[in-house]
């Protein structure tokens, strides 16, 4: 903790003009449990100490080339190294009972929305809590549908080593309101830097929401982030997590299903190579009666690449007619790729369907033999196979254009020269 001392951190939180007393206690609970280490058990596969022992400090607020990341008809906020780009956003056509703006703007007047439930909170969400510099707020009001999705873009542009971002989404649906939000983030590689992002959403009844997330961070990135979502009745939430960057990378995603016919599907993908690093932790909390959950994470891994997944699902004692089904599937591209795959269930009461299942496998070499009896060889076999892999993941998502979005950035990944040569050998 040497490098996260009190007055560094101190120095650092006087940089927001809009900071709170509340955030000063905050900072005062992370510096008294320090970070987690892999005795804990929610750590024991990831190793922190890369952030740890090294200082990091605000990133510049400077500008950036976006026009590779454009979705086009979707309203866009820009974030660059953390702070909020005004210039590069385009909020045009948004309903005028919306209120979508840059957190910062109404940090003070909405105190009250920015605590995490003790049940969620990490070292990094109270890191969070102290630091947070900027990030979305965003309301829909009753019975409105947003019929442009909602794209955030964060891009890392360091102009030195060892700088980072700390960013903080509020999002407030109210009854039988409807969104999408795709979260992007892309950094340079070559460089270390570290961004640490809390999101809290609240879906209220019959509101339906879609949360897509794309994390293509550089090669020397650490992205660390915790998302708690609170869903009332008949909501409905969709979120989709794609995972293809960074040195390090930990989620955690935090559901609490709160009143009865609240549904919640989670899908995920993660693609690694290199010595990448990274962790998915689901938590879905089943507290009342007739809810369901649905979560199907896949992985990649190539090289000398780790990925954890640890699915979590509890049932409360009330929580009677729950419907609860998780599975995680691995595909292994190299003998020095590693994954800790550890699904949990926690049940409370008789009156449930929960199964959960996970696999690590390789490619099958019957279907590599028959794709090369058709006449394809065999690097372009293994390319498709491992491509309708991760399509079963990639198709499911429920919104076309984001969805075709992903699954070109899929396919093309799986097509580099790194994937030729370490598993599409002739």
């Amino acid at each position: 903790m040497r490098a996260w001392n009190e007055s560094a951190l101190r120095a650092l939180q006087n940089q927001n003009s809009q900071w709170h007393p509340w955030q000063k206690e905050q900072l005062k609970t992370f510096l008294l449990h320090g970070f987690p280490h892999r005795k804990v058990e929610n750590w024991k596969y990831t190793n922190v100490t890369p952030i740890a022992e090294q200082a990091f400090s605000f990133g510049e607020n400077t500008d950036a080339d976006i026009a590779d990341f454009i979705l086009p008809d979707a309203y866009r906020l820009v974030f660059i190294n953390g702070h909020f780009a005004p210039r590069l956003s385009d909020l045009s056509g948004l309903p005028s009972a919306v209120q979508m703006t840059s957190l910062k703007n109404i940090q003070r007047d909405i105190q009250n929305e920015l605590a995490i439930k003790k049940d969620y909170q990490t070292a990094f969400s109270l890191m969070n809590d102290a630091l947070f510099q900027d990030g979305l707020f965003l309301q829909v009001p009753k019975d409105c549908y947003l019929e442009k999705p909602i794209h955030l873009i964060h891009l890392s542009k360091p102009t030195a080593s060892l700088t980072m971002s700390q960013i903080r989404h509020v999002i407030l649906l109210e009854e039988n309101a409807k969104a999408v939000i795709f979260e992007e983030y892309q950094g340079t590689n070559g460089v270390a830097y570290f961004n640490n992002v809390v999101t809290q959403i609240k879906v209220n009844s019959a509101a339906h929401l879609e949360l897509y997330k794309l994390q293509q961070e550089g090669d020397r990135a650490f992205h660390i982030a915790n998302t708690s979502i609170h869903q009332n009745r008949h909501s409905q939430v969709t979120s989709g997590h794609i995972a293809m960057g960074s040195e390090l990378s930990r989620d955690d995603l935090n559901y609490s299903l709160d009143e009865a016919g609240a549904s919640c599907q989670l899908l995920g993908f993660y693609y690694l190579n290199d010595g990448c690093h990274v962790d998915n932790h689901t938590r879905i909390d089943h507290r009342v009666s007739h809810c369901t959950s649905q979560q199907n994470y896949k992985g990649i891994l190539a090289d000398k690449s780790r990925a954890v997944f640890n699915g979590k699902i509890i049932v409360q004692p009330n929580a009677k007619q729950t419907s609860a089904h998780q599975t995680n599937k691995n595909l292994i591209l190299s003998s020095d790729a590693e994954v800790d795959t550890k699904p949990e269930l926690e049940i409370y009461n008789d009156d449930v369907k929960c199964t959960h299942g996970a696999t690590v496998g390789q490619l099958n070499e019957e279907a590599i033999f028959y794709l090369q009896s058709r006449g394809i060889n065999r690097g372009a076999a293994e390319h498709l196979l491992t491509c309708a892999f991760a399509n079963e993941v990639v198709e499911m998502l429920p919104n076309k254009v984001i969805a075709d979005r992903i699954q070109q950035l899929v396919t093309d990944r799986l097509a580099t020269p790194y994937c030729q040569g370490a598993c599409c050998h002739a």
